[in-house]
């Protein structure tokens, strides 16, 4: 790289094109918005999956996977879409 520039400085080559593919970044401003949101939501579910496991390892006897609430929330935003 150093004599990139040495060449530049002496006119012995041209200065690079900065529209050309290989100055372009790999990671654009929505994929990184989007790995962050995904590392955040990955670890909100590895939250809910460590506390249901703390519940059914305490037997805790009200653990009711399927909760009505549950059911009505989800019934009502399906039959919205």
């Amino acid at each position: 790289m150093i004599r990139k520039v040495y060449a530049l400085v002496a006119g012995e080559c041209a200065p690079d094109n900065p529209d050309s593919p290989q100055h372009q970044e790999v990671l654009l401003g929505g994929h990184l918005y989007g790995s962050i949101i995904k590392e955040k939501i990955d670890d909100w579910l590895n939250g809910i999956k460590s506390t249901i496991a703390q519940d059914v390892r305490r037997n805790l006897g009200g653990i009711d996977f399927v909760d009505s609430t549950l059911n009505y929330c989800c019934f009502h935003v399906l039959s919205t879409i």
